[in-house]
């Protein structure tokens, strides 16, 4: 490792997450100077909702109707970043999504149930 890989916030991009120009080939038979969780992955932004309603129809029945909403907002959130360093035997990095997002965690989710009560 040559420097700090972190990189600002503001200058984050999908296909770039930390500097990559801070890693370079390690000479052989040497492990490198890289720490354990030098990098951290992308944040969790998620909201589930609930919204039930009792309906009564006569004294003791009623229908109860239940939403639920998980990740309610929609806001994309990444769970993988490409940290596989490949470098040529001239020691340029070739491994072109390094740095990037690899994977997704779901989308919107909605269940619906009704449930008659008796």
């Amino acid at each position: 490792m040559l420097s700090d890989p972190e990189l600002p916030k503001d200058q984050r991009t999908f296909e770039r997450n930390f500097r990559t120009e801070a890693f370079a080939r390690t000479p052989k038979g040497d492990f490198g100077n890289a720490g354990i969780g030098l990098l951290r992955g992308p944040g969790i932004n998620n909201f589930d909702l609930s919204v039930t309603k009792r309906f009564p129809i006569a004294e003791q029945r009623y229908f109860w109707f239940r939403a639920e909403f998980f990740n309610a907002f929609n806001h994309t959130q990444f769970s993988g970043l490409s940290t596989a360093a490949r470098f040529d035997p001239a020691g340029n990095q070739i491994n072109l999504n390094f740095g990037a997002y690899t994977s997704a965690r779901d989308p919107r989710r909605i269940q619906l149930s009704l449930r008659f009560m008796f």
